[in-house]
């Protein structure tokens, strides 16, 4: 390998490795005092970097919360891909699926609350469910987190809706229009998660995976392939 080829490889792992310690310093501000309440100078505090070097790996408060949402559907995101690129019937990788997603979400779920409950975030859905007449009306970073959302939103529904593919290519599920299906499933386990998230510290459902499995599959499977198996 060619010395600048060394020098460039150093450097994308330095600005990997600062740009995560930033995030991870952002997280841990946001968890004692809100986004709203969040400002740079908290983030260099909380990162023991000078504000200037945060500003080499985030370009202000916006930035910094496009990147933290947008690694959290990057980790979900990796955790689905690695189901559906294993090996195993489509009915058994729906279950990981399901289960992968559960406990992604299970694993941030206080972070998540705490973000949520923001009153910045309370505008970010208003936004996403009454999205301005006019174009541009919206701030610049608004309309990027909200872009970011549904891309890798769609990214994740994309992968579920392979395991369909597969399983009606099998004969386990029946016929259907994938990307729908997909984004049904979704929006099913966006319900149970959104249940728990303001649930606070009650106790996870018993094999609530394993439930929510059930009732998809009993949408989709193929009757005939379930005939066959009796």
């Amino acid at each position: 390998m060619k010395t600048s080829d060394l020098r460039r490889e150093r450097d994308l792992q330095r600005r990997a490795y600062y740009r995560d310690v930033v995030l991870r310093a952002a997280e841990r501000v946001i968890l004692r005092k809100g986004y709203s309440a969040l400002t740079m100078d908290d983030v260099a505090r909380e990162a023991q970097l000078s504000k200037a070097t945060i500003y080499k790996y985030v370009a202000g408060k916006g930035a910094l919360l496009i990147e933290i949402v947008g690694q959290a559907f990057d980790n979900v995101k990796a955790a689905v891909t690695g189901v559906v690129d294993a090996p195993g019937s489509a009915g058994d990788k729906l279950g990981r699926l399901v289960q992968a997603i559960l406990k992604s979400e299970e694993d941030a779920r206080h972070f998540n609350r705490v973000l949520w409950m923001d009153k910045a975030m309370f505008r970010l859905m208003r936004l996403f469910a009454h999205p301005p007449a006019k174009a541009g009306a919206a701030p610049a970073a608004d309309r990027k987190l909200l872009a970011t959302v549904k891309q890798k939103r769609q990214e994740i529904i994309d992968l579920g809706a392979r395991v369909l593919d597969e399983g009606i290519a099998t004969g386990e599920f029946r016929p259907m229009d994938t990307g729908q299906a997909s984004a049904f499933i979704e929006a099913v386990l966006q319900g149970y998660m959104h249940m728990r998230l303001w649930q606070g510290d009650a106790p996870l459902v018993p094999d609530a995976g394993a439930r929510l499995t059930t009732f998809i599959i009993e949408g989709i499977r193929n009757p005939d392939q379930a005939g066959k198996e009796n």
